[in-house]
């Protein structure tokens, strides 16, 4: 998937002074990722809606390059990650922070009361290894790139056209190519 006209709308730009073009860029470049990051945020899973919140826009212009980015980011972003790619089954032990598999091996070898500690899961409080069933993926992300792909460009145009005060006419035309 490319974006056909950006080479042409960098060109226009060019006729503008450097630090001027980075700011337009990188504030149109918002504009579109605000569109995915909304849609982001309709379609995830939400039980507290913490997940939503933790649905962020980056941008920066390092090396002169204006970039956005839609991502997680925040105390609940690792759920996102779960919820947009699933879990496979997997046993879990409580013996200290972030051990992974090491607390599953350290509670079946006996090491340290640690792993006798009940944990809440859900509702519930558990103790011991726990073997947790997965859960199935249920994209956001991926799906609001693939669905707001054109809404996205017409917001970085309209951006452009508004703080730069141009007809919109004389912007080159921005798509996307599937190829």
């Amino acid at each position: 998937m490319k974006l056909k006209g950006g080479r042409e709308l960098d060109a226009f730009l060019s006729a503008y002074p450097v630090k001027m073009q980075r700011n337009v860029m990188r504030g149109a470049l918002r504009a579109g990722a605000k569109v995915f990051q909304k849609s982001a945020r309709q379609k995830v899973e939400k039980e507290s809606g913490q997940t939503a919140k933790d649905i962020k826009i980056e941008t920066d212009a390092k090396g002169g390059i204006p970039k956005a980015r839609v991502k997680l980011k925040g105390p609940h972003a690792h759920v996102g990650y779960f919820l947009e790619t699933g879990v496979t089954p997997h046993l879990i032990a409580r013996t200290g922070a972030r051990e992974g598999r090491v607390a599953v091996r350290k509670a079946a070898q006996g090491n340290g009361t640690i792993a006798n500690r009940p944990m809440k899961i859900g509702g519930d409080f558990v103790s011991g290894i726990i073997s947790h069933p997965g859960i199935r993926p249920h994209p956001f992300m991926r799906p609001a790139l693939d669905e707001k792909q054109g809404e996205a460009i017409a917001a970085v145009g309209e951006y452009v056209r508004k703080r730069m005060q141009i007809d919109i006419s004389t912007l080159p035309p921005l798509e996307i190519d599937e190829d």
